[in-house]
């Protein structure tokens, strides 16, 4: 990016392909935690899509994705033709300065249980389940 890194909180982030989380992940927790975090402020225009997918050498579908979760989650919006803005943010669902991207995937991972409908309990349970199968080689 042609922004300096005290202009464009984004600058000096690198997507890890061999993290095993999906691309669209890592730049949607970066994203969050950077708003969490105070270093992109309400009303901050975002990089294009276009142009984020290139500086992170990705397709502009998954940047897209990172954006339409972004922009669910009431984090961003997009206004067509003016460009992608961060939204001031909520007391309850926005990210903390100190959650990490892992905390931030957590998250994710609870808010789509509920949305498929299991309760609090049933989280914790295929939770305790997978760790069990993890431990024991399944």
């Amino acid at each position: 990016m042609s922004e300096t890194r005290a202009n464009n909180p984004m600058a000096g982030f690198q997507v890890d392909h061999s993290s095993g989380l999906p691309v669209w992940i890592q730049v949607k927790n970066r994203i969050a935690y950077l708003i969490g975090a105070g270093k992109y402020l309400p009303g901050d225009k975002l990089p294009t899509v276009r142009a984020l997918a290139v500086d992170l050498d990705s397709s502009y579908n998954t940047i897209n994705r990172a954006y339409m979760d972004l922009e669910r989650e009431g984090y961003i919006s997009t206004r067509r033709g003016k460009g992608t803005f961060v939204l001031e943010q909520k007391e309850i669902g926005a990210a903390r300065a100190y959650d990490t991207p892992v905390e931030l995937l957590v998250d994710d991972m609870i808010r789509g249980c509920i949305e498929a409908g299991l309760t609090d309990e049933d989280i914790v349970a295929l939770v305790d389940e997978r760790l069990l199968r993890r431990r024991d080689g399944r």
